[in-house]
């Protein structure tokens, strides 16, 4: 997890209408327009920016709208959501990986991964699958958590570079309890707290974008690549041609933190690209998992089964499950403890995660047919 793209702040989870005040929702327009924050005990900029994303008029082009065929993006597009009268839902399918499945990861920040498929990552680890994991941020931009860390009331941006590099090691040795080695791992590098910005205004690689946290305008990698939605968009498509992925796993386009919902948006944007040009097959599963919500997860034990969100909070989504073995749980566990800068200021929220079973929805194709239409 990382910082609100404003303010510095991580989206906690607190009591009473407290939730929406320390949560950014993206809204109130389809992906591409600022983000606004909702109003206390109010879900309305979050409601106002889901039936937007679910209304494809609005934000893509009518000749467009039949590409669910070409994104290949849901097996089962067609299967009733099942709500209930009271907007919540009965249960939640087993989730069913296909057989030969090679699984690719996507993680706005270190610990996202773990939070979000950390259970599922393992299950797969200890049975063989290729697993592999792209962290799109260092998570160098959580100013509470690198204050604390440093004991520097104003972290300067070599704290913030150190405080980075320190989070890569946590992802390494968290990996290392779900079955996976450095070389699974791919960090890209973007901005902790900017990927909002590199969609909505800094697309162009004539126009980089400057983190306020690092000071630097490009990641650490030797390839010329700078802070911009282009190259951040490349690069996610490289890795998604080079893997070869049958499995795609996301955040969710709704998660209210804006690292969040952009990162599954380049990743919907680049993997739409590469099946329209028949690089990768048309039939891939994409998985997308919610960490931050205003009212979501509920406090709970190790003990209690994760009930899946209703569906007025995550609209347009099937919501699927794996249930996990007291081992799997153990070292999801394990690996959370490896992220020892989060847990002083995001251990409550990383409790939360720590199931017998994790959760994972399958977004409308028709959403994901939009966000892959903005650029």
């Amino acid at each position: 997890m990382g910082p609100a793209p404003t303010g510095g702040g991580a989206v906690r989870h607190t009591t009473g209408a407290a939730r929406c005040l320390t949560s950014w929702i993206p809204g109130p327009g389809p992906p591409g327009e600022r983000a606004c924050p909702p109003r206390a005990g109010s879900l309305d900029c979050c409601a106002v920016t889901l039936e937007r994303l679910r209304n494809p008029n609005r934000i893509a082009p009518a000749a467009r709208l039949g590409r669910a065929a070409l994104l290949g993006v849901l097996l089962a597009a067609a299967v009733s959501l099942g709500a209930t009268s009271n907007g919540t839902r009965p249960g939640t399918g087993r989730l069913v990986i296909p057989p030969g499945a090679r699984v690719l990861v996507f993680a706005p920040h270190p610990d996202d991964e773990t939070i979000g498929a950390g259970g599922l990552i393992v299950h797969l680890a200890r049975r063989g699958v290729p697993v592999r994991v792209v962290f799109v941020t260092n998570g160098d931009g959580y100013a509470e958590a690198v204050a604390q860390d440093f004991h520097e009331q104003k972290p300067r941006d070599t704290d913030y570079l150190e405080f980075g590099e320190v989070r890569r090691r946590e992802a390494v040795a968290a990996a290392r309890h779900l079955g996976l080695h450095r070389g699974d791992l791919v960090f890209l590098g973007f901005p902790d707290g900017g990927l909002a910005q590199l969609w909505q205004d800094h697309w162009s690689r004539t126009r980089p974008y400057t983190s306020p946290y690092t000071k630097e305008d490009s990641p650490p990698l030797p390839d010329g690549a700078e802070y911009d939605g282009q190259d951040l968009a490349s690069l996610v498509g490289r890795e998604l041609r080079t893997f070869r992925p049958s499995v795609v796993v996301i955040p969710h386009p709704y998660d209210a933190h804006l690292d969040h919902a952009h990162a599954s948006y380049f990743v919907i944007d680049a993997l739409d690209a590469l099946q329209a040009a028949h690089v990768l097959p048309e039939r891939v599963l994409v998985l997308t998992y919610l960490v931050h919500h205003p009212t979501w997860p509920s406090a709970g034990s190790d003990r209690d089964r994760l009930a899946p969100p209703s569906m007025k909070e995550t609209p347009d989504t099937l919501w699927t499950g794996i249930d996990l073995t007291p081992a799997e749980l153990a070292a999801k566990e394990a690996a959370l403890g490896e992220y020892r800068t989060q847990l002083p200021v995001l251990g409550d929220l990383l409790h939360r995660f720590c199931r017998p079973n994790e959760l994972y929805g399958r977004v409308k194709s028709r959403v994901l047919d939009g966000i892959a239409e903005v650029h």
